[in-house]
């Protein structure tokens, strides 16, 4: 986990307890997202999503200290793993796919996605 406060380019807010957008934006969980050659993909199981929901992962996440660079971007990571996280449980049994691609082309060390997955793909 500590190298998640390293980048992520791929979403901007503050990581709350309540999801930074109204419920009905959250993301939809679908399948799986595919990925390239080169990327790393985790499903987790449904329990482990609702027991990193439980955890409130994405506060620990934004309240973990780094240098001032890296603040926008660690807030952005845990507002997207908020939004997943939320965005997974609004299916029933679904969970959260992470996705890293350590080809980064911002900067930064690697590129994390976080993707809402519907139950009848996880486990």
């Amino acid at each position: 986990m500590a190298l998640a406060v390293i980048g992520s380019s791929l979403a901007a807010g503050t990581a709350n307890a309540e999801p930074p957008v109204d419920p009905a934006d959250l993301p939809v969980a679908d399948a799986p997202m595919p990925v390239s050659e080169g990327e790393y993909s985790y499903l987790a199981t449904h329990d482990l999503t609702v027991r990193a929901a439980s955890m409130k992962v994405p506060d620990a996440v934004a309240s973990l200290p780094v240098p001032a660079q890296y603040r926008p971007a660690n807030l952005a990571l845990a507002a997207q793993f908020d939004m997943a996280l939320a965005g997974a449980l609004k299916s029933p049994g679904g969970c959260l796919q992470i996705v890293v691609d350590p080809r980064a082309k911002s900067g930064n060390l690697f590129n994390y996605g976080f993707f809402p997955v519907a139950g009848t793909y996880c486990q």
